[in-house]
């Protein structure tokens, strides 16, 4: 019976592939709609998740998001769900998405900074993050690493449970570091 219970799991994975082509599927994810910044603020205030530091992708960046790959040799596609950390100089040391399998295997709750799952572009700096978004603010010296959390409304649960991880761990481990959440949901025009 073991046997069979062992040959199973992997039958049902690769089912759940073939019926479900993308991680977003598999987690649920709906698809993106246009809002305003008041709806994204007014859902995480409905779900108790602070809203400082909450930042807005520019105009267009989200078709911009979908044609580049997350990391080398990825397809491109937009994962809304990721977490980014960036030393106080700039360097990207983190990138984790949930489409990656789960944070816990990047080590996150046992150290810092986290295991990268899969290899991250070294060239890629918080300059290139910092041109894509809307109004970034001064860099506050005093920080030594500068967090980004992907989400957006179309996320539900996972995008929220990813904020609530991060900014919990990294608290828990008093790392000197700045969070901010990068909303990643179309923006209507005004």
């Amino acid at each position: 019976m073991t046997v069979m219970k062992k040959n199973i799991v992997p039958l049902i994975i690769i089912t759940l592939i073939f019926l479900f082509p993308s991680c977003s599927a598999i987690l649920g994810i709906k698809s993106p709609n246009k809002i305003t910044k008041e709806v994204a603020y007014n859902y995480l205030i409905k779900h108790s998740i602070d809203t400082s530091n909450v930042l807005f992708l520019k105009n267009n960046y989200f078709d911009t998001l979908r044609s580049l790959p997350f990391k080398p040799g990825w397809e491109p596609g937009l994962r809304p769900i990721q977490c980014k950390i960036f030393s106080k100089n700039g360097e990207l040391i983190f990138q984790y998405s949930s489409c990656e399998g789960s944070i816990k295997r990047t080590g996150l709750y046992e150290q810092f900074p986290p295991q990268n799952i899969t290899p991250i572009d070294s060239a890629y700096s918080l300059s290139d993050e910092i041109r894509m978004i809307e109004d970034f603010p001064t860099l506050n010296d005093d920080k030594n690493y500068i967090t980004i959390v992907y989400w957006a409304t179309f996320t539900g649960l996972p995008g929220r449970k990813l904020i609530e991880k991060i900014e919990k761990n990294l608290e828990e481990q008093n790392i000197n570091t700045v969070i901010y959440k990068l909303n990643t949901d179309i923006m209507e025009n005004k």
